[in-house]
């Protein structure tokens, strides 16, 4: 087991092979994926519709809050990655942040979708801001601790991958769930009741605590490495982290994306009823298509991987991802329901690919700089990368918040009412031109990468 320490790594007192990760830790350790999609994806998928349409609350202004609450993690991630990292429990330092994180994170869910109808626009956006921020907390909490955990539990170059192959298929029962159930609750319910919203927030709540908390629950015999003796400094740890060029490569690759993926989640459900002119039925049965999708896509993914290594793999599904989205420019109300299922089905693979390979090669660089300083700095690695994720995720909202508020969209109609060229125009940005541009940055900057299986062999 490595320590953290200035000098040469120290063994654990119960060290064990790499062979020794087994699939029930693997598998337990992957739940929490499923609540921590949730928590992303409806907060970056569904938030700003509600506060536009259910909320009532400017275009402009929910953009802005959903961002602002971001510049929290500017603080929050780096000092819970540190903090995790040097933590002595005399078991593993991550997992007691895995309970509290599931605490915070479930009830702020619950929270933003039951904000109340206060009669001022300002005591909304108030309170629904100071829910974010709570949940900004608690995201930050689990995750950065959640995700530093992989690369402790193992040493072998594409059982990394491997690890995160389960994770993903937690994501997609996330899609399954949350993709299908969601949308068809709003239909059902009514898309601009507030209800409907409530009663998401609740189910989400609790699937989002047991699943972080069957994580914490179920890690409790994986590997696990213990903070040393000597810690360094904060800033020395934050410098040698931002000289790291295949990490800070392989964030730059991640930040174009998830602005684009950001973009295009804000964007999603006004653009499927505002310029396609459908309703949430098509939505709910393309979460019933995704899931399944992306579960195949998961060990093909780590098979395309093995033959062609992991930043070629990486392209591909980025480049895959370019091309379909790129599509959306010609889409509109005439078009059969199948063009958007097929486009949503495609996307699953880059889905698939994006989130393993970068989650794997984020652990290789962990892992890589760990042999060469003798230091593990799984948590501020990955507080960095965690700050990327919600913070490029917080950009979504801006852009296509702004975007309306230019086009001159009213928030007290229905979202499908409005039809205008600028209105199209906004949404396409969001949806289509926004991803596409960042997709072509993503695969010039994995161009570049260079660090490989035979690096981490030579160390």
């Amino acid at each position: 087991m490595t320590s953290i320490t200035d000098d040469v790594p120290m063994q654990s007192d119960n060290p064990s092979p790499v062979s020794d990760i087994t699939r029930k830790v693997k598998v337990g350790w992957a739940s929490g994926a499923l609540g921590v999609a949730i928590l992303m994806n409806s907060i970056g998928g569904l938030a700003l519709f509600y506060m536009i349409s259910v909320l009532h609350i400017n275009p402009a202004l929910a953009g802005g809050l959903i961002f602002v609450t971001k510049i929290f993690d500017v603080l929050s991630d780096p000092i819970v990655g540190r903090w995790s990292d040097s933590l002595r429990s005399g078991k593993s330092r991550r997992r007691p942040f895995l309970l509290w994180g599931a605490l915070i994170s479930a009830g702020s869910f619950a929270l933003i979708f039951t904000t109340p109808l206060f009669d001022s626009e300002w005591m909304r956006a108030g309170y629904v801001f100071i829910a974010m921020l709570i949940y900004t907390l608690g995201y930050t909490i689990f995750n950065v601790p959640y995700m530093s955990m992989p690369s402790e539990m193992t040493e072998d170059y594409h059982e990394r991958s491997s690890i995160h192959s389960y994770r993903m298929m937690f994501i997609s029962v996330a899609n399954l769930v949350a993709g299908a159930l969601t949308p068809w609750i709003l239909e059902k319910m009514g898309r601009l009741e507030w209800s409907s919203y409530a009663l998401i927030g609740m189910a989400g709540a609790i699937i989002i605590l047991l699943s972080m908390v069957n994580a914490w629950r179920t890690t409790a015999d994986a590997k696990f490495t213990e903070a040393g003796t000597h810690t360094p400094r904060m800033l020395d740890e934050l410098s040698h982290v931002w000289s790291n060029r295949h990490f800070i490569r392989l964030l730059g690759v991640k930040a174009a994306q998830l602005i684009g993926i950001a973009s295009a989640a804000a964007a999603g459900m006004f653009f499927l009823l505002n310029v396609l002119q459908k309703d949430l039925n098509l939505m709910a049965l393309t979460g019933l298509v995704v899931g399944p999708m992306s579960l195949l896509f998961a060990p093909v993914v780590v098979w395309i991987s093995k033959r062609i290594g992991k930043s070629r793999t990486y392209m591909l599904a980025a480049a895959n991802y370019v091309i379909i989205t790129a599509t959306w420019v010609i889409a509109d109300a005439n078009e059969p329901d199948w063009a958007y299922l097929l486009r949503m089905a495609l996307v699953s693979f880059s889905a698939s690919g994006n989130i393993i390979m970068a989650m794997s090669m984020l652990t290789d660089i962990i892992n890589h700089d760990a042999k060469k300083t003798g230091v593990r700095r799984e948590g501020v690695y990955t507080a960095f990368y965690s700050f990327t994720e919600k913070f490029t995720f917080a950009f979504g909202p801006l852009i296509v918040g702004l975007a309306l508020g230019f086009a001159g969209f009213d928030k007290n109609i229905a979202p499908e009412a409005m039809q205008t060229e600028e209105i199209r125009q906004a949404l396409l940005l969001g949806n289509c031109y926004i991803p596409v541009v960042m997709g072509f940055l993503a695969i010039f900057l994995l161009s570049g990468y260079k660090l490989k299986e035979e690096d981490l062999k030579n160390e």
